[in-house]
């Protein structure tokens, strides 16, 4: 058994059609933890067949950024009406004697079910016109990711605990679990072994008994449920039937892709609570994802 704490990083896109394959390509291997297949040429080929199976959801992590200027003597607003009108692209305008310029945002899903390749002509890097729209992968826990989902305006690229074989190598032959937010501080990460009481665990908490006690209980769930899922897995379940006895606070892996506007009011809510006082793990979180925001100067908080 592995515990660990929750994280979230930032994923930056390059700028051209090869930086969108390989945002596309980091993003779903989340799903099956297939990372360390990554390579130099690897990216074209995963996008290719995502296509080819229909599986083009993933395709809604790639950014496009489009600059498309027409002639006001020649105007064919069709050419950014398709934009004005898709729900997942924003478009932003200025004009100027002679044109009218469009700075268009949209994913490579809308090119590719669209069949706009054509505008890819048009790509360009993003202007101070464009709404931005951003990557972060979240380490969680699964009840936390629970609520990161219903946020249905964002893209999502979620580990896969149908298809993880966690007793593999790869894994460490373990099931990995998030330090809940009362314990954050208090406890290191660690490893050790479903078949030995970790004494030194316990020993972290400087013999604070009521915490002690809180942990006890925590840490003997999750042994149990990790020896039940490896059990089960060695009697010949697939991960998909094993994972069932696994709880909330198991580890998962989340890319989330949206637009500054649905981080904002992502953050609105599940940061400065305007809905509600939000879970604690959540709001760790949150101060962590505001934290790289700033780090890396992506946007002015509000």
């Amino acid at each position: 058994m592995k515990l660990i704490e929750p994280s979230v990083e930032y994923i930056p896109q390059g700028e051209d059609l090869v930086g969108i394959y390989q945002q596309i390509e980091k993003c779903a291997r989340t799903c099956y933890k297939s990372e360390d297949k990554i390579t130099e040429d690897s990216a074209k080929k995963m996008v290719d067949n995502l296509i080819k199976n229909h599986h083009t959801a993933m395709l809604e992590h790639g950014t496009v950024y489009l600059n498309v200027s027409l002639p006001k003597k020649a105007w064919n607003k069709d050419i950014v009406d398709r934009y004005y009108h898709n729900p997942y692209s924003k478009v932003n305008n200025t004009f100027d004697d002679y044109d009218y310029h469009y700075f268009i945002t949209t994913n490579f899903r809308v090119i590719v079910e669209n069949g706009w390749f054509s505008a890819l002509q048009s790509q360009c890097e993003p202007t101070k016109e464009h709404e931005k729209r951003y990557t972060f992968k979240f380490i969680t826990s699964r009840a936390i990711a629970n609520e990161l989902v219903r946020h249905r305006v964002f893209s999502f690229a979620q580990e896969s605990s149908r298809y993880c074989n966690y007793s593999k190598d790869k894994f460490g032959n373990e099931v990995s679990f998030i330090i809940p937010s009362w314990l954050l501080g208090k406890v290191n990460e660690c490893s050790y072994n479903t078949m030995v009481e970790d004494i030194n665990f316990l020993d972290q908490l400087n013999y604070n008994k009521t915490l002690r006690a809180k942990a006890s209980w925590y840490t003997s769930a999750f042994l149990d449920a990790e020896r039940c899922y490896l059990e089960a897995l060695s009697a010949g379940s697939t991960p998909q039937e094993a994972r069932d006895v696994l709880p909330l606070s198991t580890k998962t892996e989340l890319c989330m892709t949206g637009f500054q506007s649905d981080w904002e009011r992502l953050l609105d809510i599940r940061y400065n609570e305007s809905t509600g006082r939000v879970h604690p793990d959540m709001k760790i979180l949150m101060g962590k994802l505001v934290e790289i925001i700033k780090a890396n100067n992506l946007w002015n908080m509000k």
